[in-house]
């Protein structure tokens, strides 16, 4: 059989129409101008809340994440308010790797996020980012895990963007850029050299970097955002550019290496810039009746706690860092986590409180779940009365079960805020320790070197609910969709490869009106596990050193 594959998927993380558009326009994506002109594309709906994790789960499993149950970095164990890390075993039904490698297709994935650990599949499998190694992979990312040593001695591995946002300092912009720039070749030469060994049923590759590069340079490109800084800019202003048609120049190798019948491109989210307003969403809580701090004196070790890591985090050596989290007991490191998610809430007094993750407005009732309903309607008007300078703070407010369904949705907060703009411009959350006892106010204003979006003051660019599907190939007639939405894409691919698409998903073949449904459903590769101590701590680090925690 040639080389190649049938199917080739190529995921931008966090890539939108409004860059690629410009980019295509200015003759920079000359490759992606070339599928545009012979496929049919359309604005893909994230998840709401437009996140990493939960969006890609859905496109690799066709379901909304009630049923996949993938809706953060960490999940509520059991009734109590314990957290543990999500992993690829948490996830509710298979993926379209395991659908097709059942079925006896060959499966190639890369550095696809919610891949950790790998399944065994027919084919090869190495994991995505949101996995408990610091930099770069390492045998645990690979299935089969002979991979590994292969892609070790051939491309000195696979690397992530690892940046310690703690500390932005001069040169930290052009480092970063050039961190990126280096990785895009090295993932599309491992695929290529995957291409070279056979020809595969399915094939997908993403890149992460089209994601950093908006979150970290965005106000660099953007000479209207609050956080523009001109004199930074000058050096850094075309770095979200350069990144993009370097991987329009990977995408043009892969096409040619890869001779495929049909290519998709797609993201999980769109992009945009933050802007200096950022909100204190417990202090409003607080403020208004539905939420209680613990007493300055009960939550002196947390607030200890919360500054011992945040002095580690930057000022001790990036290389250091791992070393000493490694070190500290695994209760120690459970509390510390609490205290970063729930600051000084106290719970047992609190009806409604939120983690205060900057990448998701959400809240979690401290009610039984027969309550709920009952108070969503005062909680739904106190947020509403939100404002900020006058500007509604609040879009939308969302129950669980109004916006997922299935098996899994008890997994997610119970209230998601969907957050107005401000002259186009996102909010950014901050935990409200960091606000004094005695201040009543729920938010401030970012000046000077805050705005540069260093640790704990959120990053320049943001999530938005677009996202970028394309679909050419053999067959494809050229054109637009109005809408399609993360879990068309996983039947979408069945349909076009001739496929049944299992009965439990959600979306739909956009490309076939008359796709085949089957109650056929491919078994879970895992029973659902807890990653160790020691994993959990690397991937904390992780997750911290990138802005997520």
């Amino acid at each position: 059989m040639g080389q190649g594959c049938r199917v080739l998927v190529l995921g931008l993380d966090g890539a939108c129409w409004t860059l690629i558009d410009r980019f295509v326009s200015e003759g920079r994506m000359p490759h992606v101008e070339g599928l545009l002109q012979r496929g049919v594309r359309a604005p893909l709906q994230s998840t709401n809340p437009p996140m990493t994790l939960p969006s890609w789960s859905s496109m690799l499993t066709g379901t909304n994440p009630g049923k996949h149950g993938i809706f953060d970095f960490v999940h509520r164990m059991g009734e109590g308010w314990e957290l543990a890390f999500s992993n690829s075993t948490h996830r509710g039904v298979p993926t379209i790797h395991r659908v097709l490698s059942d079925r006896g297709a060959r499966v190639a994935s890369l550095c696809v996020p919610t891949t950790w650990p790998p399944e065994s599949l027919n084919g090869v499998m190495v994991s995505g980012f949101d996995s408990p190694v610091s930099t770069g992979i390492d045998e645990s990312h690979c299935s089969p895990k002979g991979v590994y040593q292969e892609l070790r001695s051939r491309f000195d591995g696979l690397r992530f963007a690892d940046f310690n946002e703690c500390r932005i300092d001069d040169d930290w912009h052009q480092k970063a850029r050039a961190a990126l720039l280096k990785e895009i070749p090295r993932k599309e030469a491992v695929s290529r050299w995957l291409l070279q060994q056979e020809r595969w049923d399915l094939m997908m590759l993403l890149w992460g970097e089209t994601d950093t590069v908006s979150h970290h340079f965005w106000a660099h490109s953007d000479p209207n955002s609050p956080r523009h800084n001109a004199v930074r800019a000058q050096a850094n202003r075309n770095a979200i550019r350069d990144v993009y048609e370097t991987v329009d120049r990977s995408i043009g190798r892969l096409l040619d290496a890869a001779s495929p019948e049909l290519v998709v491109l797609c993201s999980d989210h769109g992009f945009g810039g933050a802007g200096a307003h950022c909100l204190y969403l417990n202090q409003y809580l607080r403020n208004t009746g539905w939420l209680r701090f613990v007493d300055n004196r009960v939550g002196l070790g947390q607030q200890w706690m919360g500054r011992a890591r945040n002095w580690a985090a930057q000022y001790l050596p990036h290389q250091m860092q791992g070393s000493v989290f490694r070190r500290l007991p695994a209760p120690l490191l459970d509390r510390m986590e609490s205290n970063a998610r729930l600051g000084r809430v106290y719970i047992p007094a609190s009806r409604a409180f939120s983690d205060e993750m900057n990448y998701a407005a959400t809240l979690r009732l401290n009610l039984p779940a027969s309550q709920h309903r009952s108070v969503l309607k005062e909680l739904e008007q106190c947020l509403l009365d939100w404002t900020v300078d006058g500007h509604q703070v609040v879009k939308k407010v969302h129950y669980r079960s109004d916006l997922y369904w299935g098996d899994w949705v008890h997994r997610s907060p119970e209230v998601i805020l969907e957050l107005n703009l401000r002259d186009g411009y996102s909010y950014t959350l901050l935990p409200s320790q960091g606000v004094s006892d005695s201040s009543m106010d729920t938010w401030r204003k970012l000046e000077g070197e805050a705005l540069q979006g260093a640790k704990g003051m959120g990053m320049a660019g943001s999530h938005r609910s677009e996202g970028i599907l394309l679909i050419a190939g053999d067959g494809v007639e050229h054109g637009r969709i109005e809408q399609a939405s993360m879990w068309d894409i996983a039947p979408t691919i069945l349909a076009e490869m001739g496929e049944d698409i299992p009965a439990y998903m959600d979306g739909k073949g956009l490309l076939q009106t008359d796709s085949r449904r089957t109650p056929v459903v491919s078994t879970l590769s895992d029973a659902p596990q807890t990653m160790s101590w020691a994993r959990q701590r690397a991937l904390r680090q992780r997750l911290q050193r990138l802005g997520y925690l």
